[in-house]
């Protein structure tokens, strides 16, 4: 049981480590882009007009 909570835990550590990423949007913002793979220094989401990624430059960050 223990270890069930240690994976738990874990888990939740790592999805919280990157916030703002996979977040769905109904449409990708005009500075952002539709992509199969972002770059690292992009923030990346789910979008509704996107077929994979939504892809947004960490200039812009959700202004």
């Amino acid at each position: 049981m223990r270890f069930l909570y240690l994976v738990f835990a874990v888990f939740l550590l790592v999805s919280l480590a990157t916030p703002g990423s996979g977040q769905v949007r109904k449409h990708c913002p005009k500075v952002g882009y539709c992509s199969s793979q972002c770059s690292k220094v992009d923030e990346w989401s789910f979008s509704s007009d996107c077929k994979y990624y939504c892809c947004i430059p960490p200039s812009w960050k959700g202004k």
